[in-house]
Formats: structure tokens, sequence, C-alpha cells
């Protein structure tokens, strides 16, 4: 029985299924269409907010809400503290994913532009370096390895995005 009202801190709507999730694993279609029934049912949506910046939870309560859930989307990367990782061509793959999906960096013209690189490293062995691995061989990487300190066994990520990448020749550096 409430009017509803997101606000999104992107310019576009969506969270992670859009900047996040590469093409190949969720259609934007699909999120489009989610969004379309939301709109239908008569939720508002606002791009470009930030709450905490663009409006305080107070402001949001002065002009009328009742109530405010805040979802905070994906976290913040972890860095690793190492020497170079803040080199020119040294992305977190939060970073490295919201621009191709996000910014379209994979296009010649992009306004943010994403380095395209011949051999890539990816630390971690989660979905998200799965995906970020991934994207990078789709960016024309020859060489792209996935550098995990565990064994196979203890890969996070899904046995079927595990496969994949496999199958689209992504090297596995383990242990």
């Amino acid at each position: 029985g409430y009017a509803v009202t997101i606000f999104e801190a992107f310019h576009t709507v969506g969270g992670v299924l859009v900047y996040g999730i590469p093409e190949f694993r969720l259609p934007k279609a699909i999120v489009a269409k989610e969004i379309d029934n939301l709109r239908a049912l008569g939720v508002k949506i606002e791009t470009n907010v930030i709450i905490g910046k663009t409006i305080s939870v107070d402001e949001l309560l002065e002009d009328g809400f009742e109530s405010v859930y805040i979802g905070t989307g994906a976290g913040l990367p972890n860095f690793m503290n190492i020497p170079g990782e803040n080199l020119s061509g040294v992305y977190s793959a939060n970073e490295f994913l919201t621009r191709i999906n996000l910014m379209k960096a994979y296009k010649d013209d992009s306004e943010t532009p994403v380095l395209h690189a011949k051999n890539v490293a990816v630390v971690g062995g989660g979905n998200v370096a799965m995906d970020a691995a991934r994207c990078a061989k789709r960016l024309g990487a020859e060489n792209v390895y996935i550098v995990y300190r565990r064994g196979e066994s203890e890969l996070p990520a899904r046995a079927e995005e595990i496969e994949h990448a496999k199958e689209e020749g992504i090297e596995f550096r383990l242990l």
C-alpha cells in the first residue's frame, strides 16, 4: 500500500544486474523487462541520486517518505595492498566490469575506455573473477589467467562458471 520510489546512484537503473553481470550471463533485456514491470506497478525511479550525498535520509523523511530502505548494492573491492596495484591497467573487477557493462568501454569511442591487453591475470576464484576473465577474453586478450591461492575444489565460483571459463580458454593457475 505504499508509494515506492527507487533512487539509483548510477545513470542506468538495475544495479549490479546491469553493471556487474555481463550480457552473456544475464541479458540486459531481461533486466529491462523487470524494471518495466516495476514501473507498471507504479514504482517511481530516479537516477543519479546517491543517498547521503545527493539527498539525506532526514530530507527524504521531511519530504514525506514514511519508510526508507537502503540497498547498498555490491560491496567495495578488496585490494591486496601490494606494490603495483595502483598502476595503469590494474583494475578492481568492480571497476573493470562496470566500465565494460555500463560505460560501454569495449567501444573504440568510449568516454570511459578500458585497456585491451594481450595478457590478463585475474586474481581471485569467485563468480566475479570468472566474469572478469571471460570479459577480458571477449575484449581480445590472447592469454587470460585465473590466479588463485587454493586448489580447484576450493574455488568459490559456481561449478558451471568454472566450466564455462575453461571452455572459453581461460587458464587456471592454482596454488
